[in-house]
């Protein structure tokens, strides 16, 4: 039904919010701003949303409607804050569900941040996906809004409804240490127990009874954090029955059990995460043996010298018995096998959300060990240097172009700017910088973002820049994999004559942490500023 037949219809409104622009203001610092529809200023029709992201407003919302100015202190300016522009459409853009008001609520704000820090990241998405994908999580963010600054209903009970959870929330933080159940909750609020849970689940994404617990949990985690109590201390104090149940809720939620949170903290926590070291050194840990493989060797970028090495590519796990783990964390990638052999040794914790995100799994390892703060505080220190190293590179690159190539013995692969790992949220994500592509061979893409080279395409290969890496895997002999950078075909390509190539480590640049994002804009800077 289109829109003429709609409004004829009788139909309910059809509007649709479209994002102009996003930008990410820190001060002193000048902004990027990047228009997904080819415009390049506001106009009168455009709505603005600000979040503040550090400072004093911390986790503040405001909306700005076209024609109206928004009123906030100086010293929330002052912050770092995101800025997005989007206008309304269809045939009757005036009954939106936009709230009429300055101040919008945004919580969690967690949340907030991980749906603008997504958004963020696919700005320049160019592929049809990316773009599908920066599309939707900006309705995810709108109805995030939307659903906690909803305009009170015709029914005047809603009002109530809203005040009456709020009320049993409150509660909750008030008396999480006694005995709460949902009819008392329900009760409180003055809404019907069915109803009531439903609702409560719509304003805070969990039951109850889960909210509860959570409540416990972060409650038991600060004292776990700040005193030397005994763990039953704690358990009763928190609000559960005895230690026993305590220990297993804690575990169930955290993953680990309140004794090694406790120890984790304090930097005694034994802790084995083959090939997420990038990660815990992040967070101000040190694992106890590290990741190495047969052919890549180590993760020297980490400086884990004196950490002893584990060879993941064994097939086998019992290893790791020697060196007595309190806890291994593994990603969700290898044999059922393994994971067995790790759960008899020790704690066993399993990242089964797969995620090419970075920011998203390093804030799942950061809760693990109770150091999301310090997550939000590395990944924050790393955009504003991106920004920074991207403003550089805008001076000096002046269009040119850039590739990528990771070369074996057999194998030349490209990475290009729709891939969402290693290389290309760096280069052409975080940075900015202008990819090229081997011209005709895309279509060979194994999967999206990387695709194979014979010697025969590189005559399509006219990129400005060449950043390349060496891949031992496939090599039968030392050296074999270098015998590309004698052939005829390579040294004809223009980046090659004009010396314009940069080898790179390979284990920094085929790794997806935030510290190895860190040393390829490190690479990049010095190769190309």
């Amino acid at each position: 039904m289109d829109i003429e037949q709609r409004k004829q219809a009788g139909a309910a409104p059809l509007v649709q919010y479209v994002l102009r622009s996003i930008r990410l203001i820190v001060p002193g610092e000048q902004a990027e701003v990047h228009n997904m529809d080819g415009s390049d200023r506001y106009d009168k029709e455009s709505f603005e949303l600000l979040f503040i992201m550090s400072g004093t407003g911390q986790g503040k919302c405001y909306l700005q409607m076209p024609g109206r100015s928004i009123s906030m202190d100086q010293e929330i300016m002052s912050c770092s804050y995101y800025r997005l522009c989007f206008v309304t459409s269809g045939y009757d853009s005036g009954s939106s569900l936009l709230p009429d008001k300055q101040e919008l609520a945004c919580s969690p704000f967690a949340k907030t941040i991980e749906l603008l820090g997504e958004i963020y990241e696919l700005r320049g998405a160019s592929d049809e996906l990316g773009r599908f994908q920066r599309f939707v999580r900006f309705q995810e963010l709108l109805l995030f809004l939307f659903r906690q600054n909803a305009a009170a209903a015709e029914d005047q009970g809603t009002d109530m409804e809203q005040h009456g959870i709020e009320l049993s929330i409150q509660h909750i933080h008030q008396y999480y240490r006694e005995v709460l159940t949902v009819d008392e909750l329900a009760s409180l609020a003055g809404i019907d127990r069915w109803k009531y849970t439903r609702l409560f689940k719509e304003v805070t994404g969990q039951v109850p009874l889960q909210y509860l617990n959570e409540v416990r949990i972060n409650q038991a985690k600060k004292w776990l954090t700040s005193a030397d109590d005994k763990l039953l201390d704690i358990a009763l104090n928190a609000g559960f029955n005895n230690e026993y149940y305590f220990n297993r809720r804690f575990k169930q939620t955290v993953g680990i059990s309140p004794g090694q949170y406790r120890r984790s903290r304090k930097g005694q926590l034994r802790v084995v995460a083959p090939y997420l070291e990038d990660f815990i050194v992040a967070l101000d840990m040190q694992p106890i043996a590290q990741y190495c493989h047969a052919k890549w060797g180590k993760q020297d970028y980490l400086g884990l010298n004196h950490i002893p090495t584990f060879d993941e590519n064994s097939g086998s796990f019992d290893a790791l018995s020697y060196y007595k783990p309190d806890l291994i964390l593994l990603m969700d990638r290898y044999e059922q096998q393994q994971y067995s052999q790790c759960r008899r040794i020790t704690n066993t914790c399993i990242l089964r959300e797969q995620t090419n995100n970075w920011r998203t799994l390093l804030r799942t390892v950061a809760d693990y060990f109770g150091r999301t703060e310090l997550a939000d505080d590395v990944i924050a220190k790393y955009d504003i240097k991106a920004r920074s190293a991207s403003h550089t590179l805008s001076q000096v690159m002046k269009g040119e172009t850039v590739a990528f190539l990771r070369i074996s013995a057999d194998h030349i692969i490209q990475y290009t700017e729709e891939g969402q790992c290693f290389v290309s949220t760096v280069l052409y994500g975080d940075l900015g910088l202008r990819p090229h592509s081997a011209i005709g061979v895309a279509s060979k893409a194994d999967r999206p973002g990387m695709f194979n080279l014979s010697v025969e395409d590189l005559c399509t290969l006219t990129a400005d820049h060449l950043f390349i890496t060496f891949d031992k895997w496939h090599s039968q002999a030392e050296g074999k994999e270098r015998e590309l950078l004698e052939k005829p075909e390579w040294r004809a390509l223009p980046a090659v004559r004009n010396n314009r190539v940069y080898e790179v480590d390979f284990l920094t640049w085929m790794n997806n942490g935030i510290i190895s994002n860190g040393k390829k804009i490190d690479d990049i800077l010095r190769s190309l500023a």
